[in-house]
Formats: structure tokens, C-alpha cells, sequence
């Protein structure tokens, strides 16, 4: 794991030698290992420090708290999504495929992503800070962006304005079922389980309706 992206942040004091830098790497990778076996608030710096095999006070020495762990993992995270998000948007990928396949084809990549950051998108939503929900939001505004400038040449009979705003709502409420999803966990917030394939095609046969007004037979093949 690369320690740049998290020593910019200020609540993540910078280590000047490269063995304290492994040390970051290695406290980060294990922090985000214990968070796929339990909760956030269960996460004691003792077991931490016993994993990443030093002192409880050399984490201290380079994270503020808990919290700022929390920050410099979704950091990392953020900087990866975006380059995730870049590829899998870039226009020439989906040159010749309808806008149906491309929004659902987009959703399943998206979800499977954020399966796979499962634990640390949890923890990231729940701690309650403002500068992670920032990041968080960097990340939807990156992806609202580059759906637009993929979608709009597609999407017919709609002013530039409303397309954008269509768009970034579209975007909006995919993201908001899944931070539904990140929220309950293993309970289930509606009075039907559904998979993760069916989710996935509600979400995107969602973003579909809410992007072309509940019609998509506004949009160009």
C-alpha cells in the first residue's frame, strides 16, 4: 500500500524514514484487515499495535486517532476509486453499445467495487467525520462527471441542463441504496431480500427512469 496519499492529511503526522513509512503501510493494512472481522468501535489501538507488531505509542505518533485511521484508509480508497471510476467511464470502452447495457454493465462494476471496500466504506459512514464525508463526496461528484460527459451524447430531446441535473440526481439516489446497504449491514432495510445481481439491476434500471424522466425511451441507442 502506498503511504503518500494518507501523510498529506493533518491528522496523519508524515514519517520522515522509510521505516517509519513501512510502519504507516503496515499499521493501515492491518487496521483494514481487522475491519473486515468486526466493527470499527470494537477496534482497540492495543490489538492494533499487537497486530502491527510495535508500540501503542507509535501509532499515536502518526495518527491522531481512531478516527484519523478511518481518514487515511479512505483516502487511499478515494484515490483509487476515482482512477477505477476514470477507467471504467472512458467513452471509448462503450463505443457501440446501448445506453440500457451501459448503465447496467456501469452498476455492476460499481457494486462489485464497493463489495469488495465493504468493511471500510462501513466504518468511513458511520464515524461521523467531516472531512472522510467529504472524500466521499469527491467521489460521487467524480463519478456524476463523468457519467454526464459519457450519457449526454446519448441521451436526445433534453436541454444541457437538465440532462446534467438528471444525470447527477441518477447518481445520487444509485448511491444513496447503496449507502442504505452499507448502513444496515447484514439486516435487511426492506420487507423483501433481494441479491446482489437483482440489486444491482434495480439500481440501474432506476438511474435509467430518473435519468430519462421516468422514460427510457428517450435514449439513443
Amino acid at each position: 500500500m502506498n503511504v503518500e496519499a494518507a501523510v498529506k492529511l493533518d491528522r496523519i503526522y508524515a514519517p520522515q524514514q522509510q521505516r517509519s513509512r513501512d510502519t504507516v503501510e503496515r499499521v493501515l493494512r492491518e487496521f483494514v484487515l481487522m475491519l473486515a472481522k468486526k466493527p470499527f468501535e470494537e477496534i482497540s489501538m492495543a490489538e492494533l499495535a499487537h497486530r502491527a507488531r510495535i508500540a501503542v505509542t507509535s501509532i499515536y505518533a502518526r495518527f491522531e486517532n481512531k478516527q484519523a485511521l478511518v481518514l487515511a484508509a479512505h483516502e487511499r480508497h478515494r484515490n483509487e476509486m476515482i482512477g477505477n471510476i476514470g477507467r471504467l467511464l472512458d467513452p471509448a470502452r462503450w463505443e457501440g453499445d446501448s445506453i440500457e447495457t451501459l448503465v447496467h454493465a456501469v452498476m455492476d462494476a460499481i457494486i462489485a467495487d464497493w463489495r469488495s471496500r465493504l468493511p471500510l466504506l462501513r466504518a468511513a459512514l458511520l464515524i461521523n467525520d467531516r472531512e472522510v464525508y467529504e472524500r466521499a463526496a469527491q467521489i460521487l461528484r467524480y463519478f456524476s462527471e463523468r457519467m454526464a460527459a459519457l450519457l449526454s451524447p446519448r441521451l436526445a430531446g433534453i436541454s444541457d441542463n437538465e440532462r446534467e441535473h438528471r444525470i447527477d440526481f441518477a447518481c445520487r439516489a444509485a448511491t444513496a441504496l447503496l449507502q442504505q446497504q452499507l448502513l444496515f449491514g447484514e439486516v435487511e432495510p426492506g420487507r423483501f431480500r433481494i441479491s446482489e445481481a437483482e440489486l444491482s439491476r434495480r439500481i440501474a434500471d432506476q438511474f435509467l427512469a430518473t435519468m430519462n424522466g421516468a422514460n427510457s425511451s428517450t435514449a439513443k441507442k
